[in-house]
């Protein structure tokens, strides 16, 4: 899912959650299209034609850190993966966010900024899911759930470590690479298990990291790829992605929809919690379609998206990185729910700092909300089209 991953991608549980308006007025995109051969990402617009932003100090302070973050990626070797990709390098991806840094380190208007954006800088925007730059924008958030560090009656579900006998293919986490494989005992390889021989086996009894009181819960936390947990003296304990069995993500809303457990107009991240909250007792059975397992190590620090540095709450996104640049600066222009839970316009400077296993297109980006139970509500609740651009300063 991540080499080093962040937290709750809820449209990977359930695809949408939007109201049936919000669905019925978006019928018919395919937003996880995926390229054609030998088409790219993204296309150069004109810069002049940005739409406005507005900066706030805080805004600017955690866009700073942010970019201080990717640039901590970049000073590593093994971030000459991947790239180049649509075109864009490495070397123009580190020039753009120590150029981006300084023009926020400078006083100036909104007006200011954004004059001096629209003119350094080159625009790439997304073609989205219908070439005509068309991006699906949700969100994921970071949860914290009540957990043990030992089986009882109401802690049974577990979340384990990463097995000694797994070897991970070389691209990491991309399920493209086929599944990992598992070393046996005479020094052979094959196939790692799926979700289902995992769990039917309990071939990894003694390996559990936590427990959780909820299947369902415990499943989130694998879809996420991380998790904080409030433990029973009250501490909080971080956990990160350490591997994955490596196979493609399986989404379960669409196996609840046509079993008719819960209406499709109805689906939502929080329809299909109550529901399976409600009857623990199934939730083996629709979790086992997906075969997609991943195992945990503790962390200090995060969360941690897919570059191995924090995300930031507002500031960090979810992208294919097989077709994005990883660590880019970007530009986000979409709708976000407000206190209210009002959509309102949005457009902002983000930084391309994570990825999915379900997001593997260009018509689909997800935005990190934060932390807790308000910024669940506002993960919940995102479900906008909008533009993506890329910014690359100008040699």
């Amino acid at each position: 899912m991540r080499t080093a991953l962040a937290w709750i991608l809820l449209p990977l549980i359930i695809l949408a959650f939007a109201s049936c308006k919000s669905r019925s007025k978006k019928a018919g995109k395919e937003y996880n299209k995926p390229l054609g051969a030998g088409e790219v990402a993204l296309r150069e617009v004109d810069s002049q034609s940005l739409p406005r932003l507005s900066l706030t100090p805080a805004s600017r302070a955690d866009m700073e850190k942010g970019i201080a973050n990717s640039l901590a990626y970049f000073a590593k070797a093994s971030s000459d993966n991947g790239y180049p990709v649509a075109g864009i390098t490495k070397d123009q991806v580190v020039r753009s966010l120590k150029a981006l840094d300084e023009l926020l380190r400078v006083p100036s208007t909104d007006d200011e900024f954004n004059q001096q954006l629209h003119t350094r800088f080159r625009a790439y925007m997304s073609i989205g899911c219908d070439d005509k730059g068309t991006v699906l924008y949700t969100g994921y958030f970071t949860p914290v759930w009540p957990a043990s560090l030992t089986q009882d009656a109401t802690y049974r579900y577990p979340l384990y470590k990463k097995p000694s006998d797994l070897v991970m293919p070389p691209q990491g986490g991309d399920p493209a690479a086929g599944p990992a494989q598992q070393r046996m005992p005479d020094g052979s390889m094959r196939p790692y298990p799926q979700r289902s021989v995992i769990d039917g086996t309990g071939m990894l009894r003694g390996q559990e990291l936590a427990w959780l009181a909820d299947p369902f819960d415990a499943y989130c936390v694998q879809v996420q790829g991380s998790a904080k947990l409030r433990l029973n003296d009250g501490s909080v304990m971080e956990i990160g992605y350490d591997g994955t069995n490596n196979y493609a993500y399986h989404g379960i809303g669409e196996d609840v929809v046509r079993d008719a457990k819960i209406a499709k107009e109805d689906l939502s991240y929080f329809t299909l919690r109550s529901y399976f909250h409600a009857h623990p007792q199934e939730v083996q059975t629709y979790i086992d379609t997906n075969p997609r397992y991943v195992f945990f190590r503790r962390v200090q620090g995060g969360p941690f998206g897919s570059l191995g540095q924090p995300v930031i709450a507002n500031i960090s996104i979810a992208t294919d990185k097989s077709i994005f640049p990883r660590g880019a600066p970007t530009l986000v222009q979409t709708r976000t729910a407000d206190p209210q839970n009002q959509n309102v316009d949005y457009v902002a400077l983000r930084l391309d700092q994570d990825t999915g296993g379900g997001i593997r297109a260009p018509g689909h980006a997800d935005l990190y909300m934060g932390e807790g139970e308000d910024n669940e509500r506002r993960a919940g609740a995102q479900y906008n089209e909008g533009k993506l651009f890329y910014l690359i300063v100008k040699e």
